[in-house]
């Protein structure tokens, strides 16, 4: 049974969820020249990651979590990416477009989030 504040956050969130999975798709198609990066997400945040990331990298965030995250990313130009609900167990992924700062966060845990720095 879901507590009123399960139901008042997803009452609230939801509207926003919907509008957000609409302004960007993620590029799932692969490119043989891509390297693969990997980020894994627990309960309260990203593990630090031991890699530069790069334009054209693929990202595979993996939820380590038993718990479902959803993940968004704010390009630097202010466009915000919505990679939807992750479920406990699920990859993932993302292709870089370009450098820069992104902002990776958790639509469901907002306390989760992490800068990135895209080299070209």
């Amino acid at each position: 049974m879901k507590s009123p504040l399960n139901i008042w956050l997803i009452a609230i969130t939801f509207p926003v969820y919907m509008l957000l999975s609409t302004v960007a798709h993620a590029d799932q198609t692969p490119n043989s020249d891509q390297v693969v990066r990997e980020l894994f997400l627990t309960h309260h945040e990203f593990q630090d990651w031991h890699f530069t990331p790069r334009a054209n990298d693929k990202i595979q965030i993996h939820n380590q979590a038993n718990i479902s995250h959803s993940i968004y990313i704010t390009y630097p130009d202010g466009t915000v990416l919505n990679l939807g609900v992750q479920l406990p167990g699920e990859t993932t992924t993302w292709t870089i477009p370009a450098a820069g700062d992104y902002l990776l966060q958790c639509w469901i845990h907002p306390i989760i989030r992490a800068k990135m720095t895209v080299s070209p």
